[in-house]
């Protein structure tokens, strides 16, 4: 039978949500409406380790409440199902989600989108750079070592993102088809090309190298043999307008985390004869891929937009 009433309709609409978004069902359960909190959708788990302390220093609402939605799809539909609910009229929410390869122009104002690929991006940029050598590895600042090793750091990154180039490119031309067709292959990019990305960096901290397996079209299409055909003329037009990108902002973050950590790895093992530097410097932590985004996030950059987004949603609380 249809509902009867707008509000049969919105009930009709949580019940089918509800039963596959567990953050929707925790939000329901948590959400107080005497309470000046803040509910704050996310597309995944690495965003956990990297948003929730910041909003914690930027609002003023408390508690904040963090949600795991699965995927940036998932964080738009809790989105449109929660502002569609009059009963959450006065609810505070925040929704991030990574602006990856997609156009996002028509996503509403009030989901944040990373001004980069994604959130890894913001773990190398130069600030955050900067603060792992000086922190971690104690390089001072003065030293002509952090100048080296800084210039170092972004001449391989240069390299390494003019090495997936193609791969960025064609990924991008992934995403587009995927938009315009309304389809959702899962490629599985991460798993498939992770066996790829072992030794990128040289061990005298000179050079990158990336597997022939990432480089071409033909070896990508084969790699991900389940992918849609990308027709060569669309991947040239998009190779063009890549060539011109900031790769560090504007490529797939996974990829250049993977580098950082690389790069990290090789600075805190590099023997004092093979080292550019004119001395030997450690680190304390364990530079893994897996849990990068939990031990660097100290070190990520904040960007305007992000601190901008939850303080507008955070002021003007009554009582608060």
């Amino acid at each position: 039978s249809m509902p009867s009433t707008r509000d049969d309709l919105v009930n009709q609409y949580r019940q089918e949500a509800v039963s596959n978004s567990v953050a929707l069902t925790e939000f329901m359960l948590d959400y107080n409406p005497q309470a000046a909190a803040l509910y704050c959708f996310y597309e995944g788990q690495e965003d956990l380790f990297y948003y929730p302390v910041r909003v914690k220093n930027l609002s003023n609402l408390t508690p904040v409440n963090s949600y795991d939605c699965g995927g940036k799809g998932q964080v738009i539909k809790v989105r449109n199902i929660i502002k569609a609910n009059i009963y959450y009229k006065e609810v505070r929410c925040c929704f991030f989600v990574d602006k990856d390869f997609d156009d996002n122009t028509s996503l509403p104002s009030d989901i944040y989108v990373t001004p980069t690929y994604s959130v890894e991006n913001l773990y190398c940029t130069e600030e955050a750079i900067e603060s792992i050598f000086i922190s971690e590895f104690k390089i001072l600042r003065s030293s002509p070592d952090f100048n080296t090793v800084k210039s170092r750091f972004f001449t391989l990154q240069r390299k390494f993102n003019d090495k997936l180039l193609v791969f960025n490119s064609w990924l991008a031309c992934q995403a587009d088809y995927r938009n315009a067709n309304s389809t959702s292959t899962r490629l599985n990019i991460d798993k498939k090309a992770k066996p790829y990305f072992s030794a990128i960096v040289s061990s005298n901290m000179d050079d990158v190298s990336i597997n022939v397996n990432l480089q071409s079209k033909s070896a990508l299409e084969e790699l991900y043999s389940e992918s849609p055909k990308i027709d060569q003329t669309v991947l040239s037009s998009k190779l063009d307008e890549f060539e011109n990108l900031d790769g560090s902002r504007d490529f797939r973050g996974k990829f250049l985390l993977r580098f950082l950590i690389d790069f990290l790895s090789r600075l805190q093992s590099i023997s004092a004869e093979d080292s550019p530097l004119t001395k030997k410097y450690s680190s304390s932590l364990r530079f893994e891929y897996a849990s990068a985004c939990s031990t660097l996030s100290q070190y990520a950059a904040t960007p305007e937009c992000l601190k901008h987004n939850v303080r507008n949603v955070s002021v003007d609380v009554s009582g608060a």
